[in-house]
């Protein structure tokens, strides 16, 4: 039963993969594999790979349409597929030419991305996980950049710039902590879905026919128990709880809403605590964290909030409040 619960949950999980969700798993994997290199192969043209991925999060997270993300990530790699071809060529042979084509492209490349992705995030006020986590890799990508120049200096110049420390453990320290927020992400957002699940839309099938004076009242009540008793703002309200409260079978209920409305409960739901949502992002602007908007306004999670305003509204609660201070 927990097997087929997890299945269920990581399916779900699946299907609302969202493309910076693509992106972060992809970066996963890429340093998983690097870790797993990284003491026996300096030669591998790795770090190239990462530069690309970053410019592709930081798009996405800046509405940039995914046939554009798509077209930089591909020209972002044309470095990485011609050294990388380079080396393969290579084999086992040590060539000094390859390191003197390669060492400079990969600095440009890991120094590069995340000073521009840094300068421009500098002037953005969104605390949304995704920017959050991209600042942080960037800055971390700075530090294990001046790492990585310490090992090619060590290893092709005998340069020792640390003195005796080798520079592959400070790099391996920073690619685990590198690794723990990208899984500690992505798991925020597949304990957001599994949480979802848990209270989430069932099935809504009436049992019993209803006339079109119970369904009435049952819209009436349906609005008072929203608009006057406010039970929206419940982050626990279920449709037995709603059910209890009206004096109305939950079978009804849903036949209301998926005959009257075309909606399933928790997108009605969600419609009144979206509205309530921005209320308070429009009236007090930047005075409350996202965070605390959303929990105020019912949902459970900040990531539910906004998977579900940005369906309803167009964009990110961050989003929303940046345009609304300016009207």
């Amino acid at each position: 039963m927990l097997t087929r619960k997890i299945n269920m949950t990581l399916s779900s999980f699946l299907k609302k993969l969202t493309f910076f969700e693509l992106l972060v798993s992809v970066l996963t994997i890429l340093q998983l594999y690097h870790f797993c290199i990284l003491f026996s192969n300096y030669s591998f043209p790795m770090p190239l790979l990462y530069g690309p991925l970053f410019w592709a999060m930081y798009q996405y997270l800046s509405k940039k349409s995914e046939a554009v993300i798509k077209r930089d990530l591909l020209l972002g790699n044309i470095p990485f597929v011609f050294f990388v071809t380079w080396y393969l060529i290579l084999g086992d042979t040590f060539d000094w030419a390859y390191f003197e084509w390669y060492l400079p492209v990969m600095i440009l490349v890991q120094i590069g991305y995340p000073l521009v992705i840094l300068f421009r995030l500098k002037g953005t006020r969104s605390k949304t996980e995704g920017f959050v986590l991209l600042k942080q890799l960037m800055a971390l990508g700075m530090g294990i950049f001046l790492f990585v120049g310490a090992v090619f200096l060590k290893h092709y110049m005998q340069v020792d710039l640390f003195m005796g420390i080798n520079p592959i453990h400070a790099i391996a320290v920073a690619m685990v902590f590198s690794l723990f927020m990208l899984v500690n992400y992505m798991y925020s957002r597949f304990h957001a879905v599994e949480q979802d699940s848990a209270v989430g839309p069932v099935a809504e099938v009436p049992v019993v026919p209803a006339d079109a004076g119970l369904l009435t009242h049952c819209g009436g009540e349906l609005v008072r128990a929203m608009e006057v008793d406010r039970l929206f703002l419940d982050s626990k309200l279920s449709l037995d709880k709603l059910s209890n409260h009206i004096g109305i079978a939950k079978n009804i209920i849903s036949h209301y809403l998926h005959d009257q409305l075309q909606l399933t409960y928790y997108e009605w739901l969600a419609t009144y605590r979206i509205r309530h949502a921005k209320e308070i992002l429009t009236e007090f602007g930047s005075e409350y964290k996202i965070e605390a908007v959303a929990h105020s306004s019912g949902f459970s999670s900040k990531t539910t909030f906004n998977r579900y305003f940005k369906e309803r509204v167009g964009v990110l609660p961050s989003t929303y409040r940046e345009q609304s201070s300016f009207t």
